[in-house]
């Protein structure tokens, strides 16, 4: 199923959000999500953005019509020291009914010829281990499982580890 993407824009935060509540009630995320269409308008499309987001689109049926959003993906740049310019993706969404159409990979396409464009030498991302689904779409794609093949594991700190760090305090 052939789709639009585009860059998403300002006007796009309360779908954005919308669907990031979607895919952390879908997996059972959803008293972790902090967030707001206002963070999301300030964070992405203020003076000084600190992400990226493409939006999947069905086309319209008018072309005086705007196309219904289906899906998106929302991600960042970063640099890694061994090999450059990098594009972190942070989550990739679409909605129930359009999934196995095609338009997950149709998203991580287009990001592969963004980041390409901007030079970089890779995409990195994580995927829960509940998500078998899509471990097997990213692999059948061309995705390497740097957990399992070079022993490297996803590490973060928290806000209250944040502060804890600032301090010179050590996690109990």
């Amino acid at each position: 199923m052939e789709c639009l993407i585009r860059p998403a824009t300002s006007d796009d935060c309360e779908l954005l959000m919308s669907f990031i509540k979607e895919i952390a009630e879908y997996h059972n995320l959803l008293h972790e999500v902090s967030i707001s269409a206002e963070d999301l308008r300030a964070d992405g499309f203020g003076q000084d953005p600190f992400f990226k987001c493409l939006m999947a689109e069905l086309p319209p049926e008018n072309p005086s019509k705007p196309g219904r959003p289906i899906g998106y993906a929302l991600y960042y740049k970063g640099y890694c020291v061994n090999h450059g310019k990098m594009v972190y993706l942070e989550n990739v969404y679409v909605v129930p009914e359009f999934r196995d159409k095609g338009i997950g990979k149709q998203l991580l396409a287009k990001l592969a010829e963004v980041a390409l464009a901007a030079g970089c030498t890779g995409m990195k991302f994580s995927t829960m281990e509940s998500n078998q689904r899509a471990k097997k779409l990213y692999l059948q794609l061309g995705a390497q499982d740097t957990t399992e093949s070079l022993s490297w594991h996803c590490m973060e700190f928290n806000k209250e580890g944040l502060q804890r760090l600032v301090q010179g305090g050590r996690a109990s």
